[in-house]
């Protein structure tokens, strides 16, 4: 039997009679790359690999496609893709992200509009196939206790970030969050920290519409 790995964390409002909430999140290891797919596939004898590969490939291209004519695309089994818009971000002179804000609906052009991110809603067969197999789901915070923002010391997390850039050259806040293990909001106090502080380690760049950062 599989077991499914969950955290649980305080949530940041109390409720309306001023008691603490929580949810749970899913643990997940790691995020399989394509590759370790392609491997799978062919080690169980499922399909041969470059059947998949080429598909994939092509399904990104005709979602690409039709989501951008203004469609949804739906697969029977899967689920249905959707786009998500949004405003795009605006920066100060330090790079910082500004939350844009408007207060006249006649002031927003398409200027001001991008994609988010693709949404996906699944069908009820492939949530089936979910919950139809027998798991069970184990509490990796250990019951009564809640997870947290990963704690580091400044030494431990400075090594941790050199030994980061020394392999990839920058870092993002979204890869802060994900490969630290840092809550959004202590994964921001430390890129504000280590940019405006003197002799600062970190300049932020933009790249596109990613603001990533290196070494000074």
């Amino acid at each position: 039997m599989s077991s499914i790995k969950f955290s649980v964390h305080r949530n940041p409002l109390k409720d309306s009679e001023g008691r603490d909430t929580y949810q749970v999140r899913h643990e997940n290891w790691y995020t399989m790359q394509k590759e370790e797919l392609l491997e799978h596939l062919q080690h169980h004898g499922l399909m041969r690999p470059e059947i998949m590969d080429a598909a994939l490939t092509v399904l990104a291209r005709e979602l690409v496609e039709h989501l951008t004519d203004n469609k949804r695309v739906h697969l029977d089994g899967l689920g249905t893709f959707y786009l998500k818009v949004g405003f795009r971000p605006r920066y100060d002179e330090q790079g910082a992200e500004i939350k844009p804000h408007f207060t006249d609906p006649k002031e927003i052009t398409g200027n001001d509009v991008q994609i988010e991110t693709i949404g996906f809603t699944p069908d009820q067969e492939f949530m089936s196939q979910l919950n139809d197999d027998a798991y069970s789901f184990e509490n990796l915070t250990g019951r009564g206790c809640v997870g947290h923002t990963k704690h580091y010391s400044d030494e431990d997390f400075l090594k941790k970030l050199n030994a980061y850039l020394d392999e990839h050259s920058y870092v993002t806040r979204p890869l802060l969050i994900s490969e630290f293990g840092l809550t959004d909001h202590m994964a921001r106090k430390w890129l504000e920290r280590l940019t405006t502080q003197p002799l600062a380690l970190l300049k932020a760049e933009k790249v596109g519409n990613t603001i990533v950062f290196k070494r000074q």
